[in-house]
Order: structure tokens, then sequence, then C-alpha cells
């Protein structure tokens, strides 16, 4: 699947629907896959590995083995959710009737909790609808979950301070940062971590 050029990247963040963070947005998932279709385009943090890892009840290196596509950039580590040869989510499953659903629902990535909602950057005010999505604008009005939404924020800072931390300020090699980041947040699940409770996380709101 060919990446976008920079046209078409600038025009379709043209198109981005701003929402206030404490204000209200019409959606209503019409179950068609889309958004889980579009090909390695989610981007996870430890917390989303470490969460979806322990849900499938596999130990995280076994999971990125499987699911996950690791690219340095300037040697920060970027981890996306891989598709299938179609550019499917891997854990995008389909019922006889057509619905589709998510087999890893309760541990989806954040970024997956929030569509069509897209928290860019590190500032809950940059807030904005994903136009691509069908159901944007249908159902009732719903109020966005803020609390949700810091959560997020929260866990891409703290990622990226981590691996900051390791790479940056203790000279160690991308990739290993990366796994000394995982475990680390493996042995804090273990532990009993808030981040890692996906009732609470269910509790903080959805989209």
């Amino acid at each position: 699947m060919s990446s976008p050029s920079l046209d078409e990247l600038e025009e379709y963040t043209s198109r981005l629907i701003p929402v206030e963070p404490s204000g209200v947005f019409r959606f209503r998932c019409t179950r068609c896959g889309g958004c889980c279709s579009g090909g390695p385009n989610v981007s996870l943090t430890v917390f989303d590995v470490v969460r979806m890892a322990r849900f499938l009840r596999i130990e995280w290196r076994g999971f990125l083995r499987g699911y996950v596509k690791v690219i340095i950039a300037d040697v920060m580590p970027h981890m996306l959710l891989r598709g299938d040869e179609r550019g499917r989510c891997l854990f995008l499953a389909e019922k006889h009737n057509g619905v589709k659903l998510c087999v890893i629902y309760p541990a989806r990535p954040m970024r997956c909790r929030l569509y069509p909602l897209l928290v860019e950057g590190l500032k809950p005010r940059r807030l904005y609808l994903d136009p691509k999505s069908p159901g944007v604008g249908q159902g009732p009005e719903r109020r966005t979950p803020s609390r949700l939404i810091e959560q997020y924020i929260w866990e891409r800072r703290e990622h990226y301070r981590r691996l900051h931390r390791l790479i940056v300020e203790e000279g160690v090699e991308p990739l290993e940062a990366l796994y000394q980041a995982l475990s680390e947040a493996w042995k804090e699940a273990e532990q009993g971590a808030a981040w890692a409770d996906l009732d609470r996380l269910s509790g903080l709101g959805s989209v």
C-alpha cells in the first residue's frame, strides 16, 4: 500500500472538522469496518501494546512480532498496528451477516477508542473529526469524552518521555530502548497500574 503524497496529506488535513475540547458532535458507528481497513496507520504506545498483549494472554515480545510494525525514524522507534495483505487490521472480524467487529474490543488501542475523534499534538485543544468516517454527522449529539482524551494525552506524553530518557539521556539504542520501555510497562501492569485496568479505561468514556 503506497504512502500518501504531501499534497494528499495537506488536502486531507484541510478537511478535518475542528471540535471544541468540551464541545459536542454527532456520530453513529455504521459498523462498516472502514476505519479498520486503511493499512498500518494506527500508532501505538507501550501502554496500548501491553494492554492488548495481556488481553490476548501472550507476552509482549510475541505480540510485537506478530501484530506490530516497528519503524525507527530519526532514532525514535514508532509502533504501528499491522494490517493484512489488503490493509485490513488483523483484529477485524466479520459476522455471517456482514457486520464487522473487533476481536480485541475491550483492549483496543486508544486511537481506536477515540475514533473518529483525532487528537493532534499533545494538547486537548487540537481536536478534530475525521471527515472520511461515514458516521460523522449522524446520530444524536455526543459530548467529547474529556477524561478519555486526557488519559490518551498522558499516555502519549509518558510514552515519548520514557523513550527520550532512554535514547537521548542514557544513550540506549532505539530498538533496545523500546524493549526496555515495554518491559517496564509490563511490570507496572502486573503490579496493578491504573492504566492497565480495562474496566477503569472503559469508565473514562467512549465515542
